[in-house]
C-alpha cells in the first residue's frame, strides 16, 4: 500500500496569496519550534484547504435549502386526486 504524503497534500492548499502569505509565517514559527519548514507549512495548508471546503459545503447546504422551499405545487392543483 503506497504511502501518503500529508506535507505534500497540506502544502497543495498554499496556492497564490495564501502561499505567499503562509511561507514567512512558516519560516518565524520554524526558526522558534525547531520543526521543520515544511511541516508548518503543511499545516497551514491544511487549515486553509479545510476552512475552503466548510465554506463550500455550506454554499451547497444552502443551495439545497433554497431548492427545497422553492415553489411548492398547490394541494387542490388541477389534475389531482
Amino acid at each position: 500500500m503506497p504511502k501518503w504524503n500529508f506535507v505534500a497534500m497540506g502544502q497543495a492548499g498554499l496556492t497564490g496569496w495564501t502561499g505567499k502569505a503562509a511561507r514567512p509565517v512558516a519560516r518565524a514559527i520554524a526558526r522558534k519550534t525547531g520543526r521543520p519548514e515544511a511541516q508548518i507549512l503543511s499545516l497551514i495548508g491544511a487549515v486553509f484547504l479545510a476552512k475552503t471546503l466548510i465554506g463550500f459545503l455550506r454554499e451547497v447546504n444552502t443551495v439545497i435549502a433554497a431548492g427545497r422551499t422553492g415553489p411548492q405545487p398547490a394541494d387542490d392543483a388541477p389534475g389531482g386526486a
